[in-house]
């Protein structure tokens, strides 16, 4: 796999402009489709994705069951600042290899933590959340 997540023919891998072989990676979860999640960063608008992801992931977990994760559904999940953080969020295996948080809890971090990640009371305003985050 490429530094930019891309998958090569052969197993091959460009590293710094040079081919090397690698172990081969397992497949796509979904035929020969690469799933990507990208979330952007932006301070504390991250929960505005964030509270997307709950909704999201309530409707899967409707199709699919109550143990359904954002994480079961992409193959690569990555993120820019907040984005980053959630996405960590999302992805950070729990010690039975799922995903050790659910949409809820990123909405919860933040309530938490946010007065401590970005200082200043300008963010006051964003709370409470709307109703289906809190669910």
């Amino acid at each position: 796999m490429s530094s930019l997540g891309l998958r090569l023919p052969s197993s091959k891998v460009l590293t710094n402009g040079i081919n090397s072989l690698s172990t081969p990676k397992s497949p796509p979860s979904i035929g020969n489709i690469v799933t990507i999640l990208s979330i952007d960063g932006g301070g504390v608008r991250g929960l505005i994705p964030a509270a997307i992801l709950v909704f999201l992931e309530s409707k899967l977990q409707e199709l699919d069951g109550e143990d359904a994760r954002i994480a079961d559904y992409f193959d690569v999940i990555s993120g820019t600042s907040t984005g980053g953080l959630v996405t960590t969020m999302l992805a950070a295996p729990n010690e039975q290899k799922r995903p050790l948080f659910s949409a809820k809890d990123i909405i919860t971090f933040y309530n938490e933590n946010i007065p401590k990640i970005f200082p200043s009371n300008r963010y006051a305003l964003l709370t409470p959340l709307p109703s289906f985050c809190n669910n």
